[in-house]
C-alpha cells in the first residue's frame, strides 16, 4: 500500500514514533511517506495520491495541537479513504485521537485505527504542568514498550484491521475533563515565554518555532501571542535561555526535556 503520514512533533516523540512505524510498514512491503504537517500548507495535502492516511501528532490537554487543528479543517473530500490517527502522550490520551479527527468522517475519511503511544512527558513548569519528566534511565524501558506499540499498530494499518482507543466510557471523561479545564488552567498558569540574559541571540528559537511566535529584534528575541506550547524552544535552546517565569531559570528543579534519544528535535523532513 502506498501510506501517508501527515506529522506534527514538536519535541521528537511523535517524530521517533513515526519512524517506527515507517520502519515496521516498510518492512511489511508497504511504500510510506511522512508529510510534516509545520512544512505543508494546509489543504495542500491529496489524499487520492496515497491508499491509507495517517495523522500523528502529540495530545495537549485531550486537544490536538492548534497547527494540527488547522490541518484536519483543510484536508479536502475523498470517498472512502482509510485513515488512522496515532498521538503520543507522557502519561495518557483519553480520546484525542477520535476527538481530533471525528469531522473528517462527513468528508468521507474512513477511520479504522486510533491509537496512542506513551512515550515521556515533555511538559514541565510551574503550576501549569509540575510532573517530572522521565531521566534517561526512565526512557529505556519507556522506548521498548512505545516500539512494541507502534509495531502493533503498523500491523493493524498493513493488515487494515479496526481498533480504536480511547473511545470508551474512561477516556471519553478525562477528554472532556481535560478539554473543559485546559484553557482556564493555561490563562492562569501560563503567561508565555521569555529569553533571559543567557540569550546570545543565536535565533534557534526563531528557526524552529513551527508557528512562527519567535522574532529576533534589536532588543532581543521576542515572543508574538499565537504559541502553542509545543515546548520545543523551551526543551533545545542551546543555552537554555528560554523561561516562562524566573523559576523556571533553575534547570534542575525544572529541567528541559531532552528528546526520546536524549537529543535535540531532529529537522523537519
Amino acid at each position: 500500500m502506498r501510506i501517508a503520514i501527515a506529522t506534527f512533533s514538536g519535541t521528537g516523540n511523535t517524530a521517533w514514533v513515526v519512524d517506527c512505524l515507517t520502519q515496521r510498514l516498510t518492512a511489511l512491503g508497504d511504500e510510506v511517506s511522512d508529510v510534516a504537517i509545520e512544512r505543508s500548507p494546509t489543504g495542500t495535502l491529496d489524499a487520492n495520491a496515497c491508499d491509507v492516511l495517517g495523522l500523528a501528532f502529540p495530545v495537549h490537554a485531550s486537544f490536538a495541537p492548534k497547527i494540527v487543528r488547522d490541518f484536519i479543517a483543510g484536508l479536502p473530500p475523498t470517498t472512502g479513504k482509510p485513515l488512522f490517527a496515532v498521538t503520543t502522550a507522557g502519561y495518557v490520551a483519553g480520546d484525542t485521537a477520535w476527538y481530533a479527527i471525528r469531522a473528517l468522517t462527513a468528508k468521507g475519511y474512513e477511520p479504522f485505527v486510533l491509537a496512542n503511544v506513551i512515550v515521556a512527558n515533555n511538559l514541565r513548569l510551574p503550576v501549569l504542568s509540575p510532573l517530572p519528566i522521565p531521566s534517561p534511565e526512565e526512557m529505556e524501558p519507556r522506548l521498548g514498550r512505545a516500539v512494541r506499540k507502534a509495531h502493533r499498530i503498523a500491523d493493524w494499518v498493513h493488515q487494515g484491521e479496526r481498533h480504536v482507543e480511547g473511545t470508551g466510557l474512561f477516556g471519553r471523561m478525562l477528554g472532556v475533563s481535560q478539554r473543559l479545564l485546559a484553557a482556564p488552567l493555561e490563562a492562569l498558569a501560563f503567561q508565555g515565554f521569555f529569553a533571559d540574559e543567557s540569550c546570545i541571540r543565536c535565533g534557534w528559537c526563531v528557526r524552529h518555532c513551527p508557528v512562527g511566535n519567535i522574532e529576533m529584534t534589536e532588543q532581543g528575541v521576542r515572543f508574538l501571542e499565537h504559541c502553542i506550547l509545543c515546548m520545543r524552544c523551551y526543551s533545545f535552546c542551546p543555552e537554555q535561555a528560554i523561561q516562562s517565569t524566573e523559576r523556571t531559570q533553575n534547570t534542575e528543579r525544572w529541567p528541559r526535556y531532552q528528546g526520546p534519544k536524549g537529543k535535540p528535535y531532529p529537522e523537519p523532513r
